[in-house]
């Protein structure tokens, strides 16, 4: 099984309640690109307009594999369509209010998916199963990033809250994403081989934050403390990012543990940070159990107490598998790196899903997902239990 063969293969449009205004002091557009991560998009977009960041609003990032419409905003914003290698703007007209994820519905996916050898009547039946049953809702490993580059798993936001500063900041700066620019990988690359010889590297920083911690290290005497200051000079939605993997990783953990508990894994697929568990089918009790389900991601100020037993339960599993003797150990000393806790359905369930066979090979699938759910989970769950069937 094959995704992501070309980027074609993986199309993705967002649905948004957003939509041109009479009047308003933001550009609304439609952004297409082919190939190229929103960031590097929104980065080259603000480089060229002479404007911060700040001043572009969008509610998710998108895969650079693959071709990707989504809707951004750019406080006065130029009035017409702008394009650029691998990505174009087009103007849509005015808005009174920034998009932003509160914005975001879902989003419509297209994907192709090659080198199968499943046949239409297994396929269907595997379609059906994920119709009525749904699918285990983890994050999959879009949501960790720079993780991927690591020989096993390691969380930089694990070793600031145990204290680790430097191995944090190794961890942070070293390890980069598959979906990075050659530049940035060149950075990494660097700091890997010349640790703590910040100034063989400071010529290849590309960013700001990058030039000025490295700066900051070069001038100060290292120490636990330093090392400290020095995240605190991260890029706070980096850092923040940095949280965000960590808190997603333990919250698929402890989904796994609450499947384990329901006696409900059928079969296991793998993924960068080790397997996820999904059951093909449900009985009664266990459908009702999953449907209504939320798992809270684990914050210091979660009350555990009231979640369900079997989340209880699981969540003291997931705690002791990691050395931690209770959620309040989540706290970080570290400015920006924030925990912050929101309910999340154990099971989603994808809105019109059908299928189109494109040859002997081949398969396109169709289907809606509400906003924070992962097309390629849906693909891993029919086709792996396709091949264990």
């Amino acid at each position: 099984m094959k995704i992501k063969t070309k980027p074609e293969d993986f199309v993705v449009s967002e649905v948004a309640d957003i939509s041109p205004e009479a009047k308003g002091d933001f550009a609304l557009y439609l952004l297409k690109k082919n190939n190229i991560t929103t960031w590097e998009a929104l980065g080259r977009l603000a480089k060229h307009l002479h404007i911060p960041l700040s001043k572009v609003g969008y509610g998710g990032l998108k895969d650079k594999r693959a071709v990707s419409h989504q809707y951004i905003t750019i406080y006065q914003g130029p009035k017409k369509d702008l394009k650029f290698d691998r990505f174009e703007l087009i103007y849509l007209g005015q808005t009174s209010k920034p998009m932003d994820q509160s914005r975001l519905l879902g989003n419509r996916f297209e994907i192709t998916v090659r080198d199968v050898e499943v046949c239409d009547k297994a396929l269907e039946e595997e379609v059906e199963r994920v119709r009525k049953y749904g699918v285990p809702n983890y994050f999959d490993e879009q949501r960790f990033g720079s993780v991927k580059g690591a020989k096993k798993p390691e969380f930089a936001a694990k070793y600031i809250i145990k204290g680790d500063y430097e191995r944090a900041l190794y961890l942070a700066l070293v390890y980069a994403s598959p979906d990075e620019i050659q530049e940035s990988r060149k950075f990494r690359e660097c700091l890997k081989k010349n640790w703590r010889k910040w100034e063989n590297c400071l010529p290849l920083a590309r960013l700001k934050w990058e030039k000025e911690l490295l700066t900051f290290l070069t001038l100060h005497q290292l120490s636990k403390k330093t090392f400290k200051r020095a995240l605190q000079l991260m890029d706070r939605e980096y850092l923040f990012f940095l949280g965000n993997a960590y808190q997603s990783y333990l919250w698929n953990e402890v989904l796994k543990r609450v499947l384990e508990r329901l006696s409900a894994v059928d079969f296991k697929v793998p993924y960068a940070l080790g397997e996820l568990y999904f059951y093909r089918s449900l009985d009664e009790e266990k459908q009702e159990k999953l449907r209504g389900l939320k798992i809270p991601l684990p914050a210091p100020k979660l009350n555990l107490e009231e979640n369900e037993p079997v989340v209880q339960a699981a969540f003291r599993d997931v705690l002791l598998a990691e050395g931690l003797k209770e959620l309040k150990e989540l706290r970080s000393l570290v400015k920006g790196l924030i925990f912050k806790s929101y309910p999340r359905p154990a099971v989603v369930f994808p809105q019109e899903l059908r299928f189109e066979r494109l040859g002997e090979r081949a398969v396109k699938l169709f289907f809606f997902l509400e906003k924070g759910s992962y097309a390629t989970l849906i693909v891993k769950r029919i086709f792996y239990a396709c091949a264990n069937a």
